[in-house]
């Protein structure tokens, strides 16, 4: 006879949205073998949103990186179209901007694709339940956009191209400039944002509104 906690595992229908055909089915044996039902398998975000459309899952699993629509517009127009919608992120790395952006966008989740087994199983039920989930993977000591620190037009625009992702070869031949120059004006654009590396001075772009989940 199921227990209690394996007939609510059992009625967990998930979708795996992601464009690696054995990755789908790799974690769909594996979620199947944990009680769930793999509901579908879509091999981009298009996909990904036709299904969560008219299937309906009771989570989702969204690749992050994709050719074409990526990860976080996957995860914007599922919820655009279905608000209910329970995303879970799969990231390739444990970026924390990554991982930012996935909650901005409306994941409630994000795990990297290097993590257990047991982790995805667990976190699946957690979103499920709808229970809060705790990121480790979230900058921190990064102000919140009530505490913005006044900044200028240049500084506006390097944290933008920073939150894109640039290097400092790209923002250098984006702006026409050295990349001597650009490596002080991010010295000085850090100190005066209090942040200690890149990533924290992308989240803070995010936050305050200077730049936009793409």
């Amino acid at each position: 006879m199921m227990t209690e906690r394996a007939v609510g595992a059992a009625q967990i229908r998930v979708m795996i949205v992601d464009d690696h055909a054995l990755f789908r089915q790799g974690v769909g044996r594996l979620l199947e073998a944990a009680g769930m039902r793999v509901i579908a398998g879509a091999r981009d975000g298009r996909e990904g949103i036709r299904f969560a459309a008219s299937l309906r899952p009771d989570v989702t699993l969204i690749d992050l990186d994709m050719p074409g629509l990526s990860g976080v517009q996957t995860i914007q127009a599922t919820l655009q179209i279905r608000p209910v919608s329970r995303i879970i992120a799969l990231a390739s790395s444990a970026d924390p901007l990554e991982s930012f952006r996935a909650r901005e966008a409306g994941a409630k989740g994000c795990l990297t694709k290097t993590a257990r087994g047991d982790e995805l199983v667990s976190l699946i039920r957690q979103v499920h339940a709808g229970e809060p989930v705790l990121d480790d993977t979230r900058p921190t000591r990064v102000a919140a956009p009530d505490t913005a620190v006044p900044l200028s037009i240049r500084e506006c625009e390097l944290l933008r191209l920073v939150a894109e992702g640039l290097g400092n070869h790209e923002i250098a031949q984006r702006l026409s400039v050295s990349e001597k120059t650009i490596r002080n004006r991010m010295s000085q654009t850090f100190a005066t944002l209090k942040v200690h590396n890149r990533t924290q001075a992308a989240v803070y772009a995010l936050r305050t509104g200077i730049a936009a989940l793409r």
